[in-house]
């Protein structure tokens, strides 16, 4: 666990040196710095899966309306690379920051919380926490993840037959058939579904908590931004689930 932290803290400590940007990274090394710095991550995300999920939808106004929406996708070529390679950066950032406060919890259950850290240690950003639960789901999605970025990014999975997706050179070329070949594979769907459940798991309590971090905290709305929150998290999951069920179901 220690290596990997000093792995994963590389580039913090590199950036730290870069002049203009060392006092932007100590002041993100701090608890308060570190958990804005999480709360604004997980908020990314969270817009990125609701304009993910509004384009997924198109599935259910058929195949043409679903290709036409991924073809305008790829056209943007360079645009496209850049946004997937700064979404990945993201998840990258938000998982190591996960990471660096499980591992800081760790320590002070260890040291029973008798000795208060002052000094940076080797962590990506020190001091902040996460629960154990947030943790075990966001690790149940990073897999589900993988799975997803293997299964409609790289059309690797060989338990999916693609053939129904394929051009006439047996290259994966119609993006609605290639979605539902994945979603209607037993294994695959159970995955998804338990890495959806997961997710709503995860959202429920990281957005009210990302909210309450960023200071969108009162008492006379405090409730309200709870149920939000959990509608938001459930919402875009079962959102997300209604196309597996499709993709088992429909037939067309």
């Amino acid at each position: 666990m220690n290596a990997l932290l000093r792995i994963l803290s590389l580039p913090v400590h590199l950036l730290a040196k870069v002049p203009g940007l060392g006092p932007f990274v100590k002041v993100l090394s701090t608890t308060v710095g570190q958990k804005i710095l999480m709360a604004l991550t997980g908020l990314s995300l969270c817009g990125f899966l609701v304009a993910h999920l509004g384009g997924n939808l198109k599935l259910y106004a058929g195949e043409q309306s679903f290709n036409d929406y991924a073809h305008a996708l790829h056209s943007l070529g360079p645009l496209l690379a850049a946004a997937e390679v700064g979404l990945f950066a993201m998840f990258a950032l938000h998982i190591g920051l996960a990471i660096s406060t499980a591992a800081m919890n760790r320590i002070a259950r260890q040291k029973d919380y008798a000795v208060k850290e002052t000094k940076q240690g080797v962590f990506i950003l020190p001091n902040g926490g996460a629960s154990n639960w947030m943790m075990l789901t966001g690790l149940l999605i990073l897999v589900f993840l993988a799975t997803h970025i293997m299964d409609m990014k790289l059309k690797a999975n060989p338990g999916v037959d693609y053939s129904a997706a394929m051009n006439t050179e047996k290259i994966v070329a119609n993006e609605y058939h290639a979605v539902k070949a994945v979603l209607s594979t037993p294994l695959n769907a159970a995955i998804y579904m338990v890495g959806l459940v997961a997710l709503g798991i995860h959202l429920s309590h990281g957005v009210r908590s990302a909210l309450q971090t960023l200071g969108i905290n009162h008492k006379r709305w405090n409730l309200l931004l709870k149920l939000g929150g959990i509608l938001f998290a459930w919402g875009i999951a079962i959102g997300f689930m209604s196309l597996v069920v499709w993709a088992m179901s429909y037939k067309g």
